[in-house]
């Protein structure tokens, strides 16, 4: 379905609902999450739509649009989305697997061939571009004095993660994907999921357990690695025999429930492990990367993200809008929060710019390398998310991070697109 047909429905929808829901005797709770629900996708995808003809990312405006609910009271009108999305237990419940199926797909998307495939200079990059933001990230919450201990982590740790999904879509939009830059970059983008989603099951297991001294940090990584480790052995084992036997049905339906209920099951197994269930989900996502199925008589190659892809992009959607509903634009009036902003921008920017300046050899745009490592996203939000869900963030510093993440990947593809020509 089209965007300006999916927009018509929503709109009719929200027409036409509230009122059958009434005369069919549905409950008031069931009324006002439908019709929050249509609120909330229907403006999302208007916003979505307006920033993708201006050339920004599509996430950009669901965020937007969150902002936008989030902040009508400053407009006097009565209507707080950020305390209805905590006080829900459905929408509590709808972020939650957003988040799982957000990870899911992350993993889905980085090859772990490609990992093992990836180069010297790539591998620079990626060490680079994630040692020199926490460690600028770090020293600029110590000289502001806006965060400090587990929270300057989060903060370091948001910058950290890089999203060059909309640096891909630039590159193959010019058909430079091929370039020896382009390559460079795109592999250092596999080594970053990777490393970022380690770096999460440490702060997140930090964050459950309330442990920091050594030993216990120690002990964390280790979990975290045997849990990559051991569930990737496990499933490189068991994984083609039963995709073998899902693949002998014919409907793509029962792939989407095995891919959710894979995603679902590992997102468990890491709990049990002490982990957050955004690590399984991620490493359920790696095991069924570029998989063969059965589609009609024929047997067909597919990503698998598309059949999950209806499903999670709603879901992802929610999530999006529910991120931006909970910014609290009247920090912007505070100058602390504006220096917090400029400062962590800035350090965003220059941190991941001279990450690619640690590339070798000839043939490479040093800065335009940087330039594409610059956009963060869907990881960097996750972080943010985690981190003020449970208590990390205050509003202030949240609102202040989410923007300073907006404002990277507006400036990204920005900085990049005049040194395509380098490439």
């Amino acid at each position: 379905m089209s965007r300006p047909q999916r927009l018509l429905c929503l709109t009719l929808a929200a027409a036409v609902l509230p009122g059958l829901a009434y005369a069919g005797g549905a409950s008031d709770t069931f009324t006002r999450t439908s019709l929050l629900l249509i609120l909330m996708i229907t403006l999302a995808d208007v916003c979505g739509f307006l920033f993708e003809r201006m050339g920004m990312a599509e996430i950009l405006g669901e965020i937007y649009a969150g902002i936008m609910l989030g902040n009508l009271v400053l407009l006097d009108i009565d209507f707080d989305l950020s305390a209805i999305l905590r006080s829900s237990e459905f929408m509590v419940y709808s972020s939650e697997l957003a988040l799982v199926l957000l990870l899911f797909l992350v993993g889905l998307q980085s090859d772990t061939r490609a990992l093992l495939r990836v180069g010297r200079n790539a591998l620079s990059v990626a060490l680079t571009g994630l040692a020199l933001p926490i460690g600028m990230g770090l020293a600029a919450g110590a000289a502001l004095g806006f965060a400090a201990g587990l929270q300057s982590w989060f903060v370091a740790a948001v910058l950290a993660a890089t999203s060059v999904g909309i640096t891909a879509k630039l590159l193959g939009d010019n058909g430079l994907v091929k370039t020896a830059s382009a390559e460079v970059i795109l592999g250092a983008a596999v080594i970053d999921d990777v490393l970022g989603i380690l770096l999460l099951a440490i702060l997140a297991s930090v964050v459950v357990t309330g442990e920091v001294a050594a030993l216990d940090l120690l002990w964390i990584v280790t979990k975290a690695l045997l849990f990559f480790a051991g569930a990737m052995l496990l499933g490189h084992r068991l994984m083609p025999g039963v995709v073998h036997m899902v693949a002998l049905n014919k409907h793509s339906s029962v792939w989407t429930g095995f891919a959710l209920c894979l995603a679902l099951s590992f997102a468990q197994l890491a709990v049990y492990a002490g982990l957050a269930p955004l690590i399984g989900a991620f490493v359920a996502g790696l095991l069924l990367d570029d998989v063969d199925f059965r589609v009609g008589d024929a047997l067909q190659k597919h990503r698998l993200e598309e059949l999950v892809k209806p499903i999670s992009d709603i879901m992802i959607t929610i999530f999006f809008v529910g991120i931006g509903a909970q910014v609290q634009l009247q920090v912007l009036l505070d100058p602390r929060i504006l220096l917090v902003i400029a400062s962590l921008t800035a350090v965003a920017v220059v941190s991941k710019g001279l990450a690619g300046f640690v590339v070798r050899g000839r043939g490479y745009d040093r800065l335009g390398i940087g330039c594409g490592m610059i956009p963060r996203g869907e990881v960097g939000l996750v972080f943010a998310s985690f981190a003020f869900t449970h208590g990390v963030f205050a509003g202030d510093v949240y609102s202040a991070l989410v923007l300073v993440v907006l404002l990277t990947t507006v400036l990204g593809p920005l900085l990049l697109k005049p040194r395509l020509v380098y490439f």
